[in-house]
């Protein structure tokens, strides 16, 4: 063999021997955890168990990426207790070279736009000062007279003090405020994504529908905040308009709404141009927005519950489009006892009941390690889901010499 042709051989070995020893490089650590729902000692448990904080409840994940699916909130009583947490782990993992990524969930969304029909009195409570009965008197007087002066024709002013109590409990007014636009918890959720992708996955809260052909994760991620933004400059401009009552549930404010609406197309009111372009934008944009529609992210189930052969193609033209190999999401519990896989190894739903009191579940996380894809339990229970191929470096390495051999 010829000194020129040996060398040349050699070099296309070194450079196939350092393609594969890139590849083979271990990937950084991802844990995903899914709902928490209010469950902080449930969550603490299952972080802990995956290395992901001390017993001082500090981070001690080194450069692992942690992935919440969102949902921390409504239903348990301590939600205000695990998002602290999140948030105090999320500066903490930035300081070892880690990522802790809080994704949004449809309760995050629907406590920010004042849909409250999960929020368990514990959670207000948690809000709760020792101004909170003095605040709560002082609502109820603006109330009424917000009632008086701006309610829709034909709505009563009188409001009984008893039950108008019971449904803002101490805490009520705390709670909307620190979840606003301009609250700590608001401004956090606010810049948040729905969706991310780590390493050849995708996750999410909920799911995403194939029928929807998205085209990348900024085009979702960017609809979410357009309509977050939207609804905020709705319920401003509406507030401002004295229209509604900046501390109404959605329902209420709908009702409100619909009412003030009708009326002014029968000439029993007259509204502004300004409010009543307001009132109009809103009632027809809402029902349209993917942050609350059965098809959007926070809340599509389809992967999770439909029968998987006529939605297996279309969910593999979804990850070649997203360019990812699995997709991971929470909201449904299909299994208490632990994380489901569907889809030929391709989906998994993480989702296994967090919270104990309301479905009966347990604590678990996906880890995604060393090529292996693991399922994680509190318990110490562990079961591997996806395994690395054998041989996997050395096949990479024949074929990368016989490649180039062959030039």
């Amino acid at each position: 063999m010829k000194m020129k042709e040996w060398y040349l051989r050699r070099c296309v070995y070194l450079l196939a021997f350092l393609a594969v020893a890139a590849q083979a490089a271990p990937a950084p650590k991802i844990v995903a955890i899914g709902d928490v729902h209010g469950a902080y000692a449930e969550f603490v448990s299952i972080l802990q168990r995956t290395g992901l904080i001390d017993q001082s409840l500090n981070w001690s994940g080194g450069q692992t990426t942690f992935v919440q699916l969102g949902d921390i909130l409504d239903r348990g009583a301590r939600s205000r207790k695990a998002l602290d947490l999140m948030m105090k782990i999320e500066g903490q993992a930035e300081q070892q070279h880690g990522k802790v990524i809080p994704l949004l969930g449809n309760h995050e969304v629907m406590d920010m736009m004042g849909d409250l029909r999960y929020v368990s009195q514990g959670e207000y409570q948690a809000f709760s000062t020792s101004q909170s009965e003095k605040i709560r008197e002082e609502k109820y007087e603006e109330y009424k007279k917000f009632m008086t002066e701006h309610g829709a024709p034909g709505s009563s002013a009188s409001v009984d003090h008893d039950r108008w109590m019971a449904e803002h409990p101490p805490g009520f007014f705390e709670l909307r405020d620190a979840y606003g636009p301009k609250g700590e918890y608001g401004r956090w959720f606010r810049s948040h994504d729905a969706v991310v992708k780590v390493g050849g996955a995708i996750f999410l809260h909920a799911g995403l529908d194939p029928d929807l052909h998205y085209k990348s994760i900024e085009e979702i991620n960017k609809r979410v905040h357009d309509e977050l933004a939207a609804f905020d400059l709705y319920w401003k401009e509406l507030s401002e308009a004295k229209v509604i009552w900046p501390y109404m549930t959605l329902d209420e404010a709908i009702h409100q709404l619909q009412n003030i609406y009708r009326a002014a197309q029968s000439g029993a009111l007259t509204v502004t141009p300004y409010a009543g372009s307001a009132i109009v934008n809103f009632l027809r944009n809402l029902p349209h927005w993917s942050i609350i529609s059965p098809q959007g992210p926070f809340w599509y189930r389809g992967l999770a519950q439909d029968p998987e052969a006529p939605l297996q193609k279309k969910l593999e033209s979804v990850l070649a489009t997203l360019k990812a190999d699995y997709i991971v999401m929470g909201h449904t519990v299909v299994s208490r006892q632990g994380i489901t896989v569907r889809f030929d190894h391709r989906a998994f739903l993480i989702d296994t009941g967090m919270n104990a009191a309301f479905f009966q579940g347990r604590p678990s996380a996906l880890v995604f390690e060393n090529g292996r894809i693991m399922a994680e339990y509190a318990n110490g229970e562990q079961q591997a889901l996806v395994n690395p191929p054998s041989g996997q470096a050395a096949a990479a390495a024949d074929r990368a010499a016989d490649g180039n051999n062959q030039r």
